[in-house]
């Protein structure tokens, strides 16, 4: 995954300055929104990289798709991600737009994976703290994953925190070997 961001990164970056410079981040947001829904809908899939299926015909078939979303810059952006091969990366494209839409409105996204739910009052504790530490506002999401046993994986950006169980049980594996 991390080496799709390092990829997708560029691109991200391209399309919030064309986006910026436009003065039309949210129709940017939401034609990326829409492309990476398209790219991972399994029907379509399949053709981002058939041999026989030409870069116009994929553009084209976009458009029909997304057509809404689309401007003359925008379907640019599209052709140029298909004569790139880089089309698959849409949904870290989008993703890494919306951290920089984030970080430029001021607001870090905050995604908190614990091992058991936590309650407002936990999630406000730990919002507060990201907020002391980055100095901006913070939306935090969480996710529920068993996996951990316990404590809490903090990603900020590209930042991890990881003060999970099973963070410290691999970290201590690896300084037993």
């Amino acid at each position: 995954m991390q080496e799709k961001l390092t990829i997708a990164r560029p691109y991200a970056m391209a399309a919030f300055g064309f986006a910026e410079d436009a003065g039309d981040v949210a129709a940017w947001s939401s034609m990326l929104d829409a492309l990476a829904s398209a790219v991972s809908h399994p029907d379509l899939m399949p053709l981002i990289s058939h041999p026989r299926i030409s870069s116009s015909q994929l553009v084209e078939l976009l458009q029909d798709i997304i057509g809404a979303h689309l401007n003359a810059q925008r379907t640019n952006f599209i052709n140029t991600l298909v004569d790139a091969e880089r089309l698959a990366l849409a949904p870290e494209i989008a993703e890494l737009f919306e951290r920089r839409k984030a970080a430029a409105e001021g607001v870090a996204d905050v995604q908190v994976e614990t091992a058991f739910e936590i309650s407002e009052a936990e999630q406000d504790r730990i919002a507060s703290a990201v907020r002391e530490r980055v100095g901006m506002a913070c939306e935090v999401t969480t996710v529920v994953n068993p996996e951990l046993i316990g404590g809490a994986v903090i990603k900020v950006g590209d930042s991890v925190i990881d003060i999970s169980l099973r963070g410290r049980l691999r970290a201590l594996e690896q300084r037993l070997l």
